[in-house]
């Protein structure tokens, strides 16, 4: 009689944990400029300049930026110049997985290579990460663990990044919806 209730939770659980992982998330085409689309969660919302304020320390703004209503999970496009050129993907990838390993305290690498999406060619990192927390700052004491999925490409000496990420325990939620953002760019 005791198993009774155990076994109940049990299943509740298991149904709850499906549910949320098996959420069946929609995506809508969206035009970023006229050389890139992209598929965009339709939950998602632009990022206006106060949550461009509080997630960017860059003075430039991203091309585009999309957060979930809760501003936990976001999708941002940002370009810079670079003396890269598309001829150098190979060295590019060493330089932004190396770039990577020193922003982070932890990296876990999920996938790191280069990949090809309607023609072009992407530095792809898919990875989780984790920044210590520091016991003795007013600011951030508790460590920060995220998931995130990036693609770089280089379009005359500019290099285009493509981040989605969100926090390491929405992983599962997130990740399919993801891979199919990132392997959907259309970029002219």
């Amino acid at each position: 009689m005791k198993q009774l209730p155990r076994c109940l939770i049990m299943m509740m659980l298991v149904i709850l944990t499906s549910e949320l992982i098996g959420q069946d998330i929609q995506l809508k085409k969206t035009e970023i400029n006229q050389d890139i689309k992209l598929l965009v969660p339709t939950e998602f919302l632009p990022m206006g300049p106060q949550d461009i304020r509080n997630k960017f320390i860059s003075y430039r703004q991203p091309l585009a930026g999309f957060t979930s209503e809760d501003r936990s999970t976001d999708l941002v496009v940002n370009v810079s110049k670079t003396p890269w050129s598309n001829q150098d993907m190979v060295l590019l990838q060493d330089f932004y997985e190396n770039n990577i390993r020193n922003l982070f305290d932890e990296v876990e690498f999920y996938r790191n290579q280069l990949d090809t999406i309607n023609g072009r060619t992407y530095a792809a990192f898919e990875f989780t990460s984790l920044v210590k927390g520091d016991p003795n700052s007013l600011r951030n004491k508790a460590a920060i663990r995220d998931y995130r999925y990036v693609m770089y490409a280089v379009e005359d000496f500019e290099v285009y990044v493509f981040t989605f990420y969100c926090p390491a325990q929405f992983k599962e939620r997130w990740r399919a919806t993801a891979e199919d953002i990132m392997s959907n760019i259309e970029f002219k």
